[in-house]
């Protein structure tokens, strides 16, 4: 994940998820989990310094992984992903945070996790305001 404030990179985190998922979906919704947790750690420092949002956008890249932290029905296929997850759902519910889809061309956070050709690291890089000589 990449937060950023004011166009400037804040906080971001790229590493090995510490459990083994069995699906796409079940990685990404790890992976918005975290996100998740960031963001209120994030938004108890900015409210600290008065700056106060009301709902914080998380963007994902995947349908599969936004549908399941909005959708609270028991599903067959997602019956194996762990229960501590799913306060993502609570959240979402609360309003304090949205899982909204991004785009991959959109996506900042790409830069962290996977080779891309030149063009699009400089585009993910400008996205969080870091700027190439």
């Amino acid at each position: 994940f990449v937060f950023t404030l004011c166009g400037g990179v804040v906080s971001w985190k790229a590493s090995l998820q510490p459990v083994v998922a069995l699906s796409t979906t079940e990685a990404e919704y790890i992976a918005s989990a975290e996100a998740v947790k960031e963001a209120k750690w994030l938004s108890g420092i900015v409210s600290e310094l008065g700056l106060n949002q009301d709902t914080i956008p998380i963007c994902c890249d995947s349908s599969s992984a936004i549908q399941l932290s909005k959708n609270s029905k028991y599903h067959e296929r997602t019956k194996h992903v762990d229960i501590r997850l799913h306060f993502i759902r609570e959240e979402i519910e609360r309003g304090a945070v949205d899982v909204v889809k991004i785009s991959t061309e959109d996506n900042p956070a790409d830069a962290l996790t996977k080779p891309l050709p030149t063009v699009k690291f400089r585009n993910s890089l400008s996205l969080i305001g870091v700027r190439c000589l």
